[in-house]
């Protein structure tokens, strides 16, 4: 938990201090929020008073333990809400999130590259629209839109530059945050999946409470979400975490990005549907070999490997023990005691990737003898990118920064 300060210009951190107290707390009095955090019970008292009377918190039940009862404090379900879009290869998925972290929609739209970035963006302003009017949401409490896309960006500006992993899409310098923000009305933050689905991983997930870790994001790429004293770390260009770029070989596989040797060139989902597919087409035997070669794709090797076959569990190993050495030269640079696995293919695969990793970490860590590092599963399955991208509204408004002690939020 971490310390408020009680200095008289900082109201709006200190009001973020307890609002997370309250939120990762889900049932805690004032006093217990007093004593966690070090500001004075005054202070306290006022904000929760500002909380109830905006209807974000409400009181919900006495703790009858202790001398004195005394009333629980929690989030208000559906008091605020926000949307997070995740842009990938082949779709477009949106949920519509409340400040509790509960998804009361989702919706979904197939990509078509041909319609290009204002297609898509079409589509997700047609869906926000879709998911207020399912949902039955007053659109007075939808706080804004979060966007979550593969890099390389300007998270500050919104702009897309031309994105690795969505090669073919010929997108250039494309004003997401300003292009949307003027389709649907309301304020749009942009950043990469995979940070995206870190924070929101440390606002609904298990790193609720962590003060510094790492989100492996694995999708149609690989990325790290990275958070460094309880904030998203994104580097002096925005960029930061780019792991799947991390050179393993300068001699090894030649990488989309003009490298050699990328980690994702040894353990992404593309390599293992390609390395799956040689293998077949050279006559091995799996469960897929009655498959035609053109429809294995990774749903299909993941079901196999999951059912036993040798071959197809063979590539998802190897997958994660590259991945698995990534992971370690990260950890040791920033000494972390928590990482998360999640995106879409580790909300299938994520077992096989978490035994790997935790192997690598507990007999090669440098710091293996007196620390242990937690790694988990995502709590949010394949919801993980749009639930962080919605998260990112949540977190640009409430979170409490020492950031917003010196400057004004862009958002």
């Amino acid at each position: 938990m971490r310390s408020g300060t009680n200095l008289p210009r900082v109201r709006d951190y200190n009001q973020g201090v307890v609002l997370e107290a309250i939120r990762v707390g889900d049932g805690v009095s004032r006093v217990e929020i007093a004593e966690n955090t070090g500001l004075t019970a005054q202070t306290v008292s006022n904000i929760v008073r500002r909380l109830l009377e905006d209807e974000l918190v409400i009181e919900d039940g006495v703790d009858p333990s202790g001398r004195k009862p005394r009333v629980k404090l929690r989030i208000k379900p559906g008091s605020r809400y926000a949307i997070g879009a995740l842009i990938d290869r082949d779709e477009t998925s949106l949920v519509l999130m409340d400040l509790d972290g509960r998804i009361v929609g989702r919706e979904s739209r197939p990509v078509d590259q041909s319609q290009g970035a204002q297609g898509v963006l079409d589509q997700i302003a047609e869906a926000t629209e879709s998911l207020l009017h399912k949902a039955r949401v007053d659109p007075a409490r939808l706080l804004g839109v979060g966007l979550g896309c593969p890099g390389p960006m300007d998270h500050d500006q919104g702009i897309l530059y031309e994105p690795l992993d969505l090669f073919g899409w010929n997108w250039h310098e494309v004003a997401l945050k300003q292009d949307l923000a003027g389709r649907i009305g309301l304020p749009v933050i942009v950043d990469n999946d995979a940070t995206a689905a870190a924070v929101g991983e440390r606002w609904v997930g298990g790193a609720q409470g962590a003060r510094n870790f790492a989100y492996i994001f694995m999708s149609i790429g690989l990325g790290a979400g990275i958070f460094i004293e309880n904030q998203p770390y994104r580097g002096d260009t925005t960029n930061a975490g780019e792991l799947g770029h991390m050179t393993i070989d300068i001699a090894g596989p030649l990488c989309f990005c003009g490298n050699r040797g990328c980690l994702e060139t040894y353990c992404s989902p593309t390599r293992i549907v390609s390395a799956v597919r040689q293998r077949l087409e050279s006559g091995e035997k799996s469960l897929l070999s009655e498959m035609p070669i053109n429809q294995v794709d990774l749903t299909s090797v993941t079901s196999a490997a999951l059912a036993g076959d040798t071959l197809a569990m063979e590539e998802l190993r190897y997958s994660a023990r590259m991945l698995a050495n990534g992971i370690l030269n990260m950890v040791n640079l920033l000494d972390l005691k928590l990482v998360v696995l999640g995106g879409t293919h580790m909300s299938e695969a994520g077992p096989i990737y978490k035994d790997e990793v935790e192997q690598a970490l507990n007999k090669r860590l440098l710091t293996r003898n007196f620390q242990k590092v937690n790694v988990e599963l995502s709590v949010a399955g394949k919801d993980a990118g749009a639930v962080g991208a919605a998260a990112l509204v949540m977190h640009e408004i409430f979170a409490p920064r020492l950031a917003e002690l010196n400057m004004v939020s862009q958002f």
